[in-house]
């Protein structure tokens, strides 16, 4: 069975983008446009990773990951942050278990590689 990914982006491209090289790689994957949106194909789906946007219309990105966090039946999820500036990164991020983080424009090698590392350990 293939590990389900949920891409939370407001922007298409980004999507689109990052959808077809998971795709591509074996990944059942489904996308949200917003973090309301996220948290409740979060619910619905249960996925094994988010890829997850900071700036986002409705509810941001650090509100989606710490709803996430404070939720015992979605804690241990792996989320890898994606964002425009570093700025945007809360400087205790490395600290958190499960959370890797990458700058947009997106390295989509990066990003399969932080994605292997997450779920295969």
């Amino acid at each position: 069975m293939s590990k389900k990914i949920l891409i939370v982006d407001d922007d298409p491209v980004i999507v689109r983008l990052m959808q077809s090289k998971l795709k591509e790689q074996g990944y059942d994957v489904f996308t949200a446009v917003d973090g309301l949106d996220a948290l409740v194909k979060v619910k619905k789906e249960n996925p094994d990773l988010v890829v997850l946007d900071i700036v986002m219309p409705e509810i941001n990105g650090y509100d989606v990951c710490c709803e996430l966090r404070f939720n015992k039946n979605f804690e241990k999820i792996p989320i890898v942050i994606v964002t425009e500036t570093e700025k945007e990164i809360d400087d205790n991020i490395g600290e958190r278990v499960n959370i890797e983080h990458l700058s947009k424009p997106v390295d989509i090698k990066e990003l399969m590689e932080k994605i292997e590392k997450l779920l295969n350990g």
